[in-house]
């Protein structure tokens, strides 16, 4: 989440936050283990949240 925030440029609502932690559970219940790999695959979702947030309020 720090890396996001320094990235975004603001934090992450209550709401973003627990779908990224559904997201990374769901991961490693895919066998998904690796630190490295969850944190590139919870920046991508966090992205992707974000835009489709921004699409919604346009």
């Amino acid at each position: 989440m720090q890396i996001y925030r320094r990235v975004a440029r603001h934090d992450l609502d209550q709401g973003a936050r627990r779908a990224l932690a559904r997201h990374i559970r769901g991961l490693a219940e895919q066998g998904v283990h690796d630190p490295g790999r969850l944190t590139v695959c919870g920046l991508s979702y966090l992205r992707k949240l974000d835009r489709q947030r921004g699409r919604e309020r346009s």
